[in-house]
């Protein structure tokens, strides 16, 4: 079950590591899980209340994940100096890694992943956007089905990142991965961010507490 969450948590930031055309802004999403498998799904309930928050400027962007008391992940990333800070919590305890997106995505370089585009007619409304559906196939079959908003652009700071084909921000997306099933839907999408906000939210001061480590010792803990 560790090893599910954390491949969703980095599932996650990569699909949420993106800056909006707008100047400036919060969007809160709401998480289900649901199995077909009945025991994957009989410890669903204990992250229920599960949520993701994402807040960005111009060139800033935080991803907040919370799966209750089990684990808690947020990504801060500046496009411009390249920084990623990664803040862990929960049943491995709390770590803090500061790293690059460069140092990052060369891990991915290793084992790049194709994934083809299907963009469908269909659309329904999500907090008053009109949202179309988009479909993500990676190599092996597997899916991510996107509802995206024209209304809201995203620009990935990785150009060559399949997410950033998408013609818009998600407002709801979900993600098949090992039996579980993770659905994101947006409850709030804020247009502006207020300055206490802005300071706390994207600062990359490592929070007291936190044990700092390297992102090679990350990896070698099997992230």
């Amino acid at each position: 079950m560790k090893k599910i969450f954390l491949f969703f948590a980095m599932t996650i930031v990569s699909v949420t590591m993106s800056f909006a055309q707008l100047e400036e802004g919060h969007i809160a999403y709401d998480i289900e899980m649901s199995s077909d498998d009945p025991d994957i799904a009989a410890m669903t309930s204990m992250f229920s209340g599960s949520t993701m928050n994402l807040y960005f400027t111009k060139n800033l962007a935080r991803t907040e994940l919370d799966f209750g008391s089990m684990m808690s992940i947020s990504t801060i990333v500046n496009s411009e100096t390249d920084e990623v800070l990664l803040l862990m919590g929960g049943m491995m305890g709390e770590k803090a890694i500061l790293t690059t997106s460069d140092e990052m995505g060369a891990d991915d370089e290793e084992e790049e992943v194709n994934i083809t585009w299907s963009f469908t007619k269909e659309t329904k409304m999500i907090l008053d956007y009109t949202c179309k559906k988009a479909i993500g196939t990676d190599d092996d079959g597997e899916e991510i089905i996107y509802w995206y908003t024209e209304k809201i652009k995203s620009v990935n700071p990785d150009r060559k990142s399949a997410v950033a084909q998408l013609p818009g921000m998600a407002l709801q997306y979900e993600i098949d991965r090992e039996g579980m099933i993770m659905t994101f839907t947006a409850s709030k999408v804020k247009t502006s961010l207020d300055e206490e906000t802005k300071a706390t939210k994207f600062t990359f001061d490592i929070p007291e507490g936190y044990t700092e480590m390297s992102y090679d010792e990350f990896s070698e803990m099997g992230m």
